[in-house]
């Protein structure tokens, strides 16, 4: 058999100011052809897992495009219009295939529709006729609409937050296409979504509610007729109609069967959303209690600046708080200010630089900051994966220097991203468990990388565009009421 297989991902951010443009992507993950392969095959992501059934069963496969970029603001009609049309070239020039595999993201809004994933459905539908199966592996952060579950075969969403388990969905994924193209599965759908939005940050599955939902809707005793279900929790910073918790289910030849189950995995969700409310930690209280612990190294994650959710990566808010309050030892990945790394550039490894650091981006991360440090490294930025979150592909934070100011390392960057695994850190000579203090840019997903190494893990609340406090904006488009923006 033949599949054809292609990747799409942003998470847009509809009140960050950066457009995300083709070079966005291609400075994030970017390929075509056999390049998806070298750069995915093998890793611990969706593409990785469709690979690999699409390898085991020795089936022949069509690699397209798989292009990622750092959440940020609206993606740009030329990136929209150029990464769709290599997914649609590949469709239209292989009308024998047997099905499509894609991994997208879920939360897409480009500039010219709030559905980027329902459009880019849409026009791969049209390339493949009404008959060829499309099974697509989404975030479990996606806006779900009418149109994506009307266009796509089925969908599959990430059961796992930190998102661990990419791979295993896409095996899922490969796995139900082949059914459906041998005849021998039919996925009818069944879409429920109650008025409510949880903050990301409320929404890991390793405790807590969600992880609740998760084993409800998981549960071994469930109708054998369900092929997939999928609790998306939405993204929260996103001011576009569909946004939302959103719960998907399908039964192989059954809408009773998946009506019934979506239902009631919605109410269950709706009936206990008190459960996902959110106690903010102040800066200056998190760096404190992080001062006070009994054993280092304490992890704090810098909430409401997180690259991974369209925030600016330059928020100097815990920077700050750190050299007021005297810490010696500590760690901090990252600081996007590209004007800073070029002045560490030219100064050279062992100079000192006396500079304004950070917040430069927008007025919604705080102010800059000014250091007086010491160049200790200056490096290319680029790392491999190596923790539980695609674990064996690339990253990179572009052109990047570490700084000493007053043993307090910071790495600053040039490229957004999200500081989910220690490597980031290793890979600019900096142990983690050699200091006292780390500071993560990340709501959630840093837990998976950080959790072997942090002996605590503290959230602080600062400024930026991913607070988990949805009263700060300017909300013109969601529907109303949505919980907790609007209260009962």
């Amino acid at each position: 058999m033949k599949w054809i297989v292609g990747g799409f991902s942003h998470e847009t951010n509809t009140f960050s100011t950066i457009p995300t443009d083709l070079e966005a992507f291609k400075a994030r993950s970017f390929g075509l052809g056999d390049d998806i392969r070298r750069n995915l095959g093998g890793t611990r992501t969706a593409i990785g897992g469709f690979l690999s059934v699409i390898d085991e069963r020795g089936d022949d496969v069509v690699l397209t495009v798989a292009a990622s970029a750092t959440p940020s603001g609206k993606v740009t009609v030329d990136a929209f219009d150029t990464i769709t049309g290599y997914l649609v070239e590949g469709v239209g020039a292989n009308p024998g295939a047997d099905g499509i595999l894609l991994s997208l993201h879920g939360a897409m809004v480009p500039d010219h529709t709030d559905d980027g994933e329902g459009e880019t459905l849409t026009r791969v539908r049209e390339a493949a006729g009404p008959d060829m199966p499309i099974v697509v592996v989404l975030d479990l952060h996606s806006h779900i609409t009418e149109t994506m579950v009307e266009k796509a075969t089925a969908i599959i969403g990430f059961q796992k937050y930190p998102h661990t388990d990419p791979v295993d969905r896409g095996v899922d994924a490969a796995r139900l296409i082949a059914r459906v193209a041998e005849g021998t599965a039919n996925p009818v759908a069944a879409l429920e979504k109650p008025p409510m939005i949880p903050v990301c940050g409320t929404c890991n599955t390793e405790f807590g509610f969600y992880k609740k939902l998760w084993a409800e809707a998981l549960r071994p005793d469930r109708p054998k007729e369900i092929l997939a279900s999928s609790l998306f929790s939405g993204f929260s910073y996103a001011d576009i109609p569909h946004m939302g918790y959103a719960v998907l289910v399908y039964a192989d030849g059954d809408e009773s069967i998946a009506r019934t189950e979506a239902k009631r995995l919605a109410d269950s969700a709706w009936d206990g959303r008190e459960a996902f409310r959110y106690e903010p930690t102040s800066v200056a209280d998190a760096v404190a209690r992080a001062r006070e612990a009994a054993e280092k190294p304490v992890v704090i994650n810098e909430m409401a600046d997180n690259p991974g959710g369209g925030g600016s990566n330059d928020s100097v808010a815990v920077l700050r708080e750190l050299i007021a309050q005297e810490v010696t030892s500590a760690a901090v990945g990252t600081v996007y200010d590209p004007e800073v790394v070029e002045a560490c550039e030219k100064i050279g490894v062992g100079g000192m630089i006396r500079t304004s650091l950070g917040a430069k981006s927008d007025d919604m991360h705080g102010d800059p900051i000014d250091i007086e440090g010491r160049v200790r490294l200056i490096y290319d930025g680029s790392f491999t994966y190596k923790g539980p979150m695609s674990q064996g592909a690339p990253g990179s934070i572009g052109k990047a220097a570490v700084i000493d100011v007053g043993g307090i390392q910071v790495i600053a960057c040039s490229h957004r991203a999200q500081t989910l695994d220690p490597e980031v850190f290793r890979s600019a000579g900096i142990e983690p468990n050699d200091v006292d203090i780390v500071v993560v840019k990340s709501a959630v997903h840093f837990r998976a990388g950080f959790a072997p190494v942090a002996k605590e893990i503290i959230t602080a609340d600062g400024p930026g565009l991913t607070s988990l406090d949805l009263s700060i904006f300017p909300w013109r488009d969601i529907r109303r009421p949505l919980w907790p923006i609007d209260e009962d």
